[in-house]
């Protein structure tokens, strides 16, 4: 009800989402927090960069250093306009590490899971999460294999539930755009301890 793009700890109780988010007592909303693979989420930004800027285009995204700058290796800073704020990060991967950082810092009850579990094995997730919360799980399960999001502006072009299950369930498309720079660069930034908790593991670096 705050909105599902800002962090918790500037907007919960802060403020109030335009859709969906009137009326209801922030203190008493219970979010499910979907977490994804950083490299996978990188390129899922590189396709549908919301509200978040940074120095890339089709041909060099994540562009987590700058790749005009071939001689020092140099971040490529990103920033993010909130509904309360614009917030500086240091790179793409920056920002993906405070914001899982920040949501596991939060005291108040939620449960994240992980995109891909919920991608490939959704009934089970799906029932995990509503006992979790002690709801009761029905057995009228659907699987909707269309795009959830809308065709007009930053979801043009969002995957369907196939689309989806061929992009993340292929290794090959994981480190699609990134530059050997960006690879090593992405080997030391990373939330090693989100990675470990939430058992993703890091790609193999390229060779010298």
């Amino acid at each position: 009800p705050w909105g599902k793009h800002n962090p918790p700890t500037t907007h919960r109780l802060k403020n109030v989402a335009k859709a969906w988010g009137k009326g209801i007592k922030q203190d008493d909303f219970m979010p499910v927090v979907l977490i994804k693979d950083p490299y996978s989420w990188m390129g899922s930004q590189c396709r549908h960069k919301y509200t978040t800027f940074w120095g890339h285009d089709d041909e060099h995204c994540p562009n987590l250093i700058r790749w005009r700058i071939p001689d020092e290796d140099i971040p490529s800073e990103v920033r993010v306009k909130y509904a309360l704020q614009m917030k500086l990060y240091e790179s793409l991967l920056d920002m993906w590490n405070h914001w899982y950082e920040e949501w596991d810092d939060q005291t108040f009850p939620h449960l994240t899971t992980r995109f891909e579990d919920l991608l490939f094995h959704g009934e089970e997730v799906t029932r995990e999460a509503c006992e979790c919360v002690g709801g009761r799980f029905t057995d009228d399960f659907q699987y909707v294999e269309d795009s959830a999001k809308s065709e007009r502006g930053v979801h043009k072009g969002a995957n369907g539930l196939v689309k989806a299950m061929l992009q993340y369930g292929d290794p090959k498309k994981r480190l699609g755009g990134f530059t050997d720079r960006d690879r090593w660069y992405a080997s030391k930034t990373v939330d090693t301890g989100l990675m470990k908790k939430y058992g993703y593991t890091a790609p193999p670096l390229p060779s010298d």
